[in-house]
């Protein structure tokens, strides 16, 4: 798009949304605005009986709850961990910090689900009531609701979200867990768009969970650009953020292979968008992050011939180095890191994926390619680093060598643990810190020497803080997708990165007031050394801190003002609201309170 027509679009959609005020969407219960009952009856009656009151997961397990229930509390502790049982529950996130508010919440202890965390049982941060949609129909009534009524809307399929984005206290909720259908076309005719007519695109309704889409384009023969975990809703807040997994070096985001959507606006218009079709809002909800522009209930994206998935896998831990050892001061850690940052480069040219894990006291490696072969590009790429890990004598190594399935899902259920709280643990607190670090980094010594200084520090610093953390060093950077011509919206800082670096922090108890002041100031603080080799870079909107002050820049890089802009056109009384979305009314708005009290 050219200068001229980017500032003539931005100036039509600005007129557009002049036009239009917003009234708060603040109502909540107890306000004379509220809805009476009738009237929420009346509603319930005109979406078939989908309105349902939240009740938390684990309130059958709390004596003083009205929902109390001694032999449904034993069902609830049984899969309190695992995410996917407990994605098919409204009243949850998988992670505790976007459940609860502060001392406010109703959940119960990992490690020992028989213990309950809070004296009573309450909401939290959970939604006051939620539709449970199957129809289209059902969202628009719901919007339409919500706005004649001045009430806040929220927006979940699974609750697998690091920011607590659907999670709104006081809100009406939209459920879409139970869109769940799956198609497969393999010559498929888009929606008055000749252009964008193709082969090979899936369609996956708003609440399928990735594990559900591999092994259903895996029996036709097909990968789709999906990420690692299983419970992972693909449609919603994945797919419309970016959309990151082991198919990214090869084929690009989710986003990018993004053919066409099937939407409701927030007048509760059904629209099927794509590149002929309202254009602009098919651009923003292709990495422009889910629950802001408009309710996504089908994502049709193009899906590719089923691949062998090849693996080198080395896990070792640090000789002599304890777990909370100084990660700073441990030369192997040190040494191995740098030799990982060496090869990015031309691992990135391989097109070879995976992440590699780093602690205080040990890592592990898995490098991935997805490949038509026996897995000799593989072995060939990473031949020089597995030898110098090999020969490595400070380590304890408990694996170290390489496999080759037929297919992704072969992979997944070798290596993904049909028990998913072993890789997705749920029902416990978490807290993310992230860089996307640019390929100028990996070109010179010096700036290795640096990165790896900086990721080494935030390793240290973590642990300092917290005695669960670990620093993830993901390579799922679409670096054969430089999306030159801007088709999708996406942070611009993905098509420049080799490494995404996550530091995660989690626990499983509520922590005092000012210690998780501290460690959420510690997190965010920890990254300053990666920023300084970024400038005006960024991080993967998904699984970022939440905290970051320079969220606009950080999250959606030079495109935000374009995705205001489409943003003001297509919801021009801003109904859909969350935290750090495009829009965001700010941090004083009274239902983001939980985010202070935290």
């Amino acid at each position: 798009m050219t200068v001229l027509a980017s500032l003539l679009f931005s100036i039509s959609f600005a007129l557009v949304a002049s036009a239009a005020t917003d009234p708060g969407y603040n109502c909540r219960p107890g306000q004379k605005c509220w809805p009476s009952w009738d009237e929420w009856q009346h509603f319930n009656a005109s979406i078939d009986g989908h309105l349902y009151e939240t009740i938390p997961i684990a309130a059958s397990c709390y004596k003083s709850s009205p929902h109390y229930d001694e032999a449904a509390c034993q069902v609830v502790e049984g899969y309190y961990s695992n995410s996917i049982p407990r994605g098919t529950h409204y009243g949850q996130a998988y992670w505790l910090n976007w459940e609860t508010c502060g001392d406010s919440g109703c959940a119960l202890l990992e490690p020992n689900p028989a213990e309950t965390l809070y004296g009573n049982c309450s909401l939290g941060r959970l939604a006051s009531y939620y539709v449970d949609v199957r129809t289209t129909s059902h969202i628009s009534a719901a919007l339409q609701f919500a706005t004649a009524h001045n009430i806040r809307i929220s927006v979940k399929n699974t609750g697998h979200d690091f920011f607590g984005r659907s999670s709104v206290p006081n809100s009406l909720a939209i459920w879409t867990h139970n869109l769940d259908t799956l198609s497969f076309n393999p010559n498929f005719t888009a929606h008055n768009c000749a252009s964008a007519n193709g082969q090979n695109v899936g369609e996956l309704g708003a609440g399928v969970v990735a594990g559900d889409a591999y092994r259903f384009f895996n029996s036709h023969g097909m990968d789709i650009t999906g990420g690692y975990e299983q419970s992972v809703g693909l449609a919603g807040g994945f797919g419309q953020g970016g959309g990151v997994g082991s198919f990214t070096t090869t084929y690009g985001l989710m986003a990018d292979n993004a053919v066409e959507f099937e939407v409701v606006t927030a007048g509760g218009q059904v629209r099927i968008i794509n590149q002929c079709n309202d254009p602009e809002l098919f651009w923003a909800m292709r990495g422009g992050g889910g629950g802001t522009f408009a309710v996504l209930t089908k994502y049709r994206v193009q899906v590719y011939p089923s691949l062998p998935i090849h693996v080198y896998t080395f896990t070792a831990s640090f000789t002599g180095v304890g777990n909370h050892s100084n990660a700073t001061q441990n030369v192997a850690l040190r040494e191995i890191m740098t030799a990982h940052a060496e090869n990015q480069i031309g691992w990135s040219a391989q097109l070879v994926t995976g992440q590699v894990e780093y602690f205080p006291g040990a890592f592990t490696a898995s490098l991935v390619l997805p490949y038509g072969d026996d897995g000799s590009k593989l072995r060939s790429a990473t031949a020089s680093f597995a030898r110098f890990l090999s020969n490595r004598t400070d380590l304890s190594v408990t694996a170290n060598g390489y496999a080759s399935y037929a297919n992704y899902a072969a992979y997944l259920t070798e290596t993904a643990a049909p028990d998913a709280k072993v890789t997705e643990p749920a029902g416990i607190f978490s807290l993310l810190a992230s860089r996307l670090i640019p390929r100028k980094v990996f070109a010179a010594p010096s700036t290795i020497d640096a990165l790896v200084e900086g990721v080494l520090q935030g390793i240290a610093t973590s642990r300092s803080f917290l005695n669960l953390t670990g620093t993830q060093v993901v390579l799922e950077t679409p670096v054969s997708n430089l999306d030159r011509n801007q088709t999708a919206s996406a942070n611009p800082a993905w098509r420049d990165s080799l490494w995404h670096v996550i530091h995660v922090g989690e626990w499983v108890e509520p922590l005092k007031a000012d210690v998780l002041q501290n460690t959420t100031d510690g997190f965010l603080q920890m990254l300053d050394p990666l920023k300084e080799l970024s400038p005006g870079g960024g991080a993967y909107f998904n699984e970022a801190h939440y905290g970051e002050p320079d969220w606009q820049q950080t999250y959606f890089g030079s495109f935000y003002d374009r995705l205001l802009a489409v943003k003001s056109k297509y919801d021009p009384t801003h109904l859909f609201d969350c935290w750090k979305c495009v829009g965001w009314r700010g941090e004083q708005d009274p239902f983001y309170s939980c985010y202070r009290e935290w």
